[in-house]
């Protein structure tokens, strides 16, 4: 892991400083003035004794979600957020320069990898596609309504980390009506201790102020 943070330090800590990001140990987090948090997280996978292989993954933490899933301890302050309370994550792509494997299916396609020789290059390549790429559309999905028309999209894979309905009425709680809510809660998909669990959860947090 080390090989990776001191790669991470020189090429990855000076753009995600500048975004505003806070660095700790291979996780740079973000939050917003609504609370809600996104993660980057860089995780080292054993492949290839040559190089360095590892991932980068995007997970956003929305303020609504991280309080649902801590609702038992509505009495008390949330503990901090952390990527564990993902409700949409993705992994960042590398390009072929820097991809360990061009041609695996799956999830072994979002491989990064360096070694001594090309150490430079996909440091650069990664700095690179942060600034130009990833920053940007950390941006737009830090905007619930942004991070809401992605969950809902039908592109594949999608970045949803729980059912499409589900994550609607916990991210837009504070902003739809009681009636847009009664609306996706009759849909049939849901069970009804999900719904018993969410009208009681929302209504709390209404009649707190958020």
């Amino acid at each position: 892991m080390k090989i990776l943070n001191d790669f991470l330090r020189e090429y990855v800590t000076p753009v995600m400083s500048a975004a505003g990001f806070k660095e700790k140990g291979a996780e740079y987090r973000f939050g917003n003035e609504s609370g809600d948090s996104v993660f980057l997280t860089f995780s080292t996978t054993r492949t290839d004794p040559e190089a360095c292989v590892f991932f980068a993954t995007c997970s956003f933490v929305p303020e609504p979600y991280w309080a649902w899933l801590n609702r038992q301890h509505v009495e008390a302050r949330l503990p901090p957020a952390d990527s564990s309370g993902a409700l949409a994550a993705y992994s960042v792509l590398p390009p072929d320069s820097c991809a360990h494997a061009l041609t695996a299916p799956g999830l072994a396609r979002a491989r990064w990898a360096f070694g001594d020789r090309d150490r430079p290059v996909v440091g650069a390549g990664l700095a690179g596609q942060l600034e130009a790429e990833e920053l940007p559309r950390i941006g737009r999905l830090l905007e619930r309504p942004g991070l809401l028309a992605e969950i809902t999209s039908t592109r594949s894979p999608s970045v949803r980390r729980w059912g499409a309905v589900q994550s609607e009425l916990v991210l837009m709680v504070d902003d739809y009506t009681v009636q847009q809510k009664e609306v996706l809660l009759a849909v049939p998909e849901l069970d009804d201790t999900f719904r018993r669990a969410y009208r009681e959860w929302a209504g709390r947090r209404a009649a707190s102020g958020g």
